[in-house]
This record gives structure tokens, C-alpha cells and sequence, in this order.
């Protein structure tokens, strides 16, 4: 069954499937967030709250949405947040909802996607990387803090996504993560969890929850990322809920002060 905000968009723009997918995905998931991004917002694993709160210098707030958990960051320890988020429709709340959190001017938004295509030359237009080669997509970071909070699991390319956000970080950055994964079972976790997730996914999960993955590793992804550089300086994340079909990797991950 197609899901409601599929159907509503479907309906007020019944070309836009064909003629541009991606503009026709980012606004029915605009739809879906406005009906339950705050109600998803408001039930946080345990430690993101601390996390977010924790943001500081110059941060790169990655797939933002509407700005539901902006309120739990703290504008005093912000030089400046730059919000990149991809669904245009989802930007006037978005801005509501940082003067609301106090980081009035201190908020920018850049419409871009967390792709390495995407976002490396947004943020290159905006003067935010050093060696910056277009053709490569090579560059340096500038950012203090990078915040992931439950974005990689829609993104199309995740290895590459997650090696473009590795460059955004300067040495001695911060990555604040909070992205459900896959079920770690046999390891651990457990097997109904990983059986749900399956089927949820064979019915259709990623179609009707705009592009989101429910068996992805994104924290092998994110240790691998930092093997260039031996690795990260610190990689304190752990494993949330791992029995459910929807587990949760939450901390912090601090880029090595010297890097090759």
C-alpha cells in the first residue's frame, strides 16, 4: 500500500515521478516529516541529547530536515552551523526552527545533498573547503563538528558519502553520529530483529520512507572511512537497542590531529 504522503504528492504532481524522481522523493518525504518528524525528534536514543549538545566552532549539520533537534544544541558553544538539506520544501520550517533555538544568523541553510557530487561543491561555493579540485572532488575541511543524525541511511552512495564528510572534518574534528544499522545479529543483536528488517525492506521500507536503508553497516562504513589517516583518534560509538528491528549506533568519532 502506498503510503499517504506518496499518494498526496503523487496526485498534486503526477509527472514529477517520471520527469525528475529525486525532486518527487524529497518532497513526499517532506510531506512524511512534517506529519512525524517531531514525534521522532522527541524519542532520541539514549546519549544523543548530551551529543548534540556537545557541537561546537564551525558545524556541519548534515540532512537537517525541518530542524525538529535543533532546540538541543547550544548556540553558545556555535561560531556558526551551516544545515545542508536537499528537500527544498522542508527549508521555511527549517529556518522557523533555528531562530527558535537561538541560532538566528549562526544558522545557514545550503540546498544540497549529503552526496559527495552534492555537497563537496556546494560547500566549495560557499568557500567552506581548502584544495578544493572539481574534478576529483578532492578538498580540506574546515569543520569543527560534523552531525549525522539519522541521514546515512538514505543516501544512495554511503561509502562515498561518508569518505566526503571524513574530508569536511579539519584534523582534530568531531563527528557526532546517531544513524540506525543493521541488526548485529548472529554477533549479537538478535534474529527476529534481523528477520524484521528484511521484510520490511522486501515490502517496500526504502520506497516509502524516502530512499532509508534498514540494513545498512553504516558503522563498519564509518571505521573504514579513517583507515587512510590509521584510523580515528577516538571512535567511542555504541550500539543502541540492538535487539530491535531498528537499532541505533550513537557517539563520537574525532578525526587524528595529524592526518596524510
Amino acid at each position: 500500500m502506498l503510503h499517504a504522503d506518496t499518494v498526496t504528492t503523487l496526485a498534486s504532481n503526477p509527472l514529477l515521478v517520471i520527469q525528475d524522481f529525486q525532486t518527487f522523493k524529497h518532497k513526499a518525504f517532506a510531506k512524511l516529516w512534517a506529519v512525524y518528524g517531531q514525534g521522532m525528534s522527541e524519542e532520541m536514543p539514549l546519549g544523543t541529547i548530551e551529543l548534540l549538545r556537545s557541537a561546537s566552532g564551525v558545524v556541519l549539520d548534515v540532512g537537517p530536515g525541518t530542524g525538529t533537534q535543533l532546540h538541543l544544541f547550544n548556540p553558545n558553544t556555535i561560531e556558526k552551523i551551516y544545515g545542508v538539506e536537499p528537500a527544498v520544501d522542508m527549508h521555511p520550517e527549517l529556518r522557523r526552527n533555528a531562530e527558535k533555538a537561538g541560532l538566528g544568523n549562526k544558522y545557514e541553510i545550503i540546498a544540497a545533498g549529503a552526496e559527495v557530487n552534492s555537497l563537496i561543491p556546494a560547500l566549495a561555493k560557499k568557500k567552506l573547503l581548502q584544495n578544493y579540485s572539481e574534478d576529483k572532488y578532492q578538498s580540506t575541511g574546515v569543520f569543527d563538528t560534523v552531525v549525522c543524525c539519522r541521514v546515512l541511511c538514505g543516501v544512495p552512495k554511503p561509502a562515498q558519502t561518508v569518505e566526503g564528510l571524513y574530508r569536511c572534518l579539519k584534523p582534530g574534528g568531531r563527528m557526532l553520529i546517531c544513524e540506525h544499522v543493521v541488526n548485529p545479529w548472529p554477533d549479537s543483536g538478535s534474529l527476529i530483529g534481523a528477520v524484521l528488517q528484511r521484510v520490511y525492506m522486501i515490502l517496500g521500507w526504502s520506497y516509502f520512507m524516502g530512499g532509508c536503508t534498514l540494513d545498512r553497516d553504516t558503522g563498519k562504513l564509518l571505521r573504514n572511512v579513517a583507515k587512510q589517516d590509521g584510523g580515528w583518534e577516538k571512535f567511542d560509538v555504541k550500539c543502541q537497542e540492538s535487539w530491535a528491528c531498528l537499532p541505533f549506533i550513537v557517539g563520537e568519532l574525532v578525526k587524528k590531529s595529524t592526518v596524510h
